[in-house]
């Protein structure tokens, strides 16, 4: 089957909106660590100004400690944001599917329900290797299931079950032929029996991956997501 541009355009706008659907959640996110700074700079300027400077050395130090700490998690945060333009490139790139899994977690962990419900592990053992793909293609095989499930987990009649938090692990490893395998699964201790959800536009994620020669394959059943796919390709193996 041939890759065709509108089903990479289906993909971009896919991944767009999914990127929407989040900005609440990740400005919020933001906006914590932007809020810490400026606290801590205001008692560390009125500490400043006191007498006595050298008793208080030790409390400054602290609050400098605190400051380095606020700032190296806003900019973990502004680096996984600046990611996703290369990670939703249409574009054939060579890519470490080590840094692609844990860029997507972190993410998809930018959404408050995400970081609430959703307990994610990254598996690459035994080492996957890099490997000639697009990476849009690529994120959205993955996104379009997890978008799914987070309705699913969003909606107001699950929100009050009894240990609700899922574990999700994200596998990734070598094929046999050099090619990547992926595996995405969900267990959670919650009876989820009976939650309906869809994932969306099935049709044109079987085509595109049937187009790129990959086999790819999802599932979302009584509120439990198993996705597993198979990128096949001359593989490098990543230092």
């Amino acid at each position: 089957m041939e890759l065709t541009d509108s089903l990479l355009e289906v993909a971009a706008e896919r991944c767009r909106v999914m990127t929407g659907e989040m900005l609440n959640g990740i400005v919020h996110n933001l906006n914590n660590p932007v809020h810490a700074l400026t606290m801590q700079t205001e008692l560390l300027r009125n500490s400043l100004n006191k007498e006595g400077l050298d008793a208080l050395r030790p409390n400054l130090l602290e609050k400098c400690t605190r400051l380095e700490r606020v700032a190296q998690e806003l900019k973990s945060q502004l680096d996984t944001l600046s990611w996703r333009d290369t990670y939703v490139n249409p574009t054939r790139q060579l890519i470490n599917p080590a840094h692609f899994g844990s860029w997507l977690l972190q993410f998809w962990q930018g959404d408050l329900l995400f970081k609430h419900n959703v307990a994610a592990t990254l598996s690459t053992d035994p080492p996957p290797p890099h490997i000639q793909t697009v990476p849009l293609a690529l994120t959205w095989c993955l996104e379009e299931p997890l978008s799914a499930l987070m309705s699913i987990l969003g909606s107001s009649n699950v929100q009050g079950t009894p240990d609700l938090t899922l574990k999700l692990t994200l596998e990734f490893g070598p094929l046999p032929d050099g090619g990547l395998a992926v595996r995405m699964t969900t267990t959670s201790k919650a009876d989820l029996r009976g939650l309906a959800g869809e994932i969306r536009h099935v049709q044109e994620l079987r085509e595109l991956t049937s187009a790129l020669g990959w086999d790819w394959s999802a599932n979302l059943d009584q509120g439990m997501l198993s996705v597993r796919m198979a990128v096949p390709g001359k593989g490098e193996q990543g230092g």
